[in-house]
């Protein structure tokens, strides 16, 4: 009865040793399963074209500073209740494979036992018979068994070491997000300033503000651009609309703010390509350049009058 019962333990702890590999990659792909749905969820939430030609042809903003403050708190509480889920889950992954690791080294540990009773009982009765000293039999049995329980323990530390390396990374990751979250809301509360002020000297110290902290912020240099407009800075506006130009070739407000410069400056031929190129982008402009004061020197250029025409 008794040697029944150790067989049948012998042969869970295998079929323990063998699943448990499969256990804890299945528990690894339950990160990489959520993704489609949020893809999923992200295109079936997606705005009709009617209500985008709505909010194209919009002469007013629909939202206040204090709307955008709250859209913006609520994202940024969405997203560190998504970071901290995905730790958690990383958490209770880690532990889950951890008690795995420590009953299968268990299971394990009691079949080497098992296995040594088994041998030891072999021996002595290979003793009685006259094969080798009894002695000489559990030392090299005793080795086997410690060699074999060494192995097991060193493999799954190694697993536990790449998992401990796996946190760290994500928890990284988190850092870096949460500095990115609060780099957004510092631009964003430098453009709600920007809003609020009234002269264009202002605007471009809050521009240049943002600018500092993120460099290749190509609406920062445009609207800068317009304020250098303002201020009759006709070059210094070119030179801003180039340089977000050679960030963004297709930026729109980038190509109509440089058309306003060209026209500023006389040069009919390339304010007109720029503007076409920009009322190609976005169809608003045509009416906001036949009112906009920098076409000023235009308005009776047939081709301006071409471009411009909303029939």
């Amino acid at each position: 009865m008794r040697r029944a019962r150790r067989k049948a333990a012998a042969l869970g702890i295998a079929f323990l040793l063998a699943g448990a590999p499969q256990l804890i990659s299945g528990a690894k792909a339950v990160e990489t399963d959520e993704a489609p749905e949020t893809g999923e969820a992200v295109e079936r939430e997606k705005a009709p074209p009617e209500i985008d030609a709505q909010i194209q042809d919009l002469d007013d903003p629909l939202y206040s500073p204090f709307t955008a403050r709250y859209i913006l708190d609520e994202v940024r509480q969405l997203r560190t209740d998504v970071e901290r889920q995905r730790a958690d889950m990383i958490q209770r992954q880690v532990q889950r494979e951890y008690e795995i690791a420590k009953d299968a080294a268990s299971y394990a540990k009691h079949a080497v036992e098992l296995f040594f009773f088994i041998i030891t009982g072999v021996t002595t009765l290979l003793v009685f018979l006259g094969w080798n000293s009894l002695r000489d039999v559990r030392t090299r049995v005793q080795e086997v068994a410690e060699a074999r329980v060494d192995s097991i323990v060193q493999g799954y530390a190694e697993r536990l070491d790449a998992l401990e390396s796996d946190l760290r990374g994500k928890s990284l990751a988190l850092q870096d997000a949460q500095a990115d979250i609060d780099l957004t809301n510092e631009i964003h509360s430098l453009w709600l300033r920007a809003n609020q002020v009234s002269t264009p000297a202002a605007k471009i110290a809050v521009y240049d503000e943002i600018m500092a902290l993120r460099p290749q912020d190509t609406e920062a240099m445009t609207f800068k651009a317009d304020a250098a407009l303002e201020l009759e800075e006709p070059q210094w506006a070119l030179s801003l609309a180039n340089r977000a130009l050679g960030i963004q070739s297709d930026n729109s407000h980038a190509l109509y703010q440089r058309a306003c410069a060209y026209a500023s400056i006389g040069a009919t031929d390339e304010a007109l390509t720029d503007l076409k190129d920009a009322i190609d982008v976005v169809e608003t402009y045509r009416a906001k350049a036949a009112s906009d004061p920098a076409f000023e020197a235009l308005q009776d250029d047939d081709r301006f009058k071409a471009v411009t025409d909303t029939a």
